[in-house]
């Protein structure tokens, strides 16, 4: 057995009994599960209070958020408005019209990286001038290894 000493008596034979520490856990485990339940059950109760809701003119749910307008410039510079292809004059009637909606437009623009800068900041000059009030430019993800 673990408990008996060597002949001469003097190595000691040290073991860690975990049977008490199983104990805690398991007595705090019992705790815990014992609480849970109160504070769902208490949190039930709460939900279950009947409520007749007044009615106000100013409670009418907003309308839902508009998309984006997408706005693609692909490899040879032509424009596409929503998968449309189109012009810069389309789009920006496209804008006025979301603006005379009451809603300030937004738009993700979407172009190729092979494109020269200066078009495509042609275009966030354009877009931002017509009145967008978000900018997304669409990229894609990279990920970055922290260890080369």
């Amino acid at each position: 057995m673990a408990s008996q000493q060597a002949e001469g008596g003097d190595e000691l034979i040290s073991a860690i009994n975990v049977t008490p520490l199983v104990d805690i856990f398991l007595v705090l485990l019992i705790i815990t599960m014992v609480t849970a339940n109160f504070f769902l059950e208490q949190e039930q109760k709460l939900r279950e209070i009947p409520l007749t809701l007044p009615a106000a003119a100013s409670g009418v749910p907003r309308a839902p958020r508009q998309a984006p307008l997408s706005v693609l410039v692909d490899r040879t510079g032509r424009l596409y408005l929503d998968g449309v292809p189109t012009d810069v004059e389309a789009i920006g009637r496209a804008i006025d019209e979301r603006k005379a909606g009451g809603v300030v437009p937004e738009a993700v623009l979407s172009a190729d990286k092979d494109l020269p800068y200066g078009r495509v900041a042609r275009v966030i000059d354009f877009i931002k001038l017509h009145g967008i009030g978000n900018l997304a430019i669409n990229v894609e993800e990279l990920t970055i290894d922290p260890h080369p």
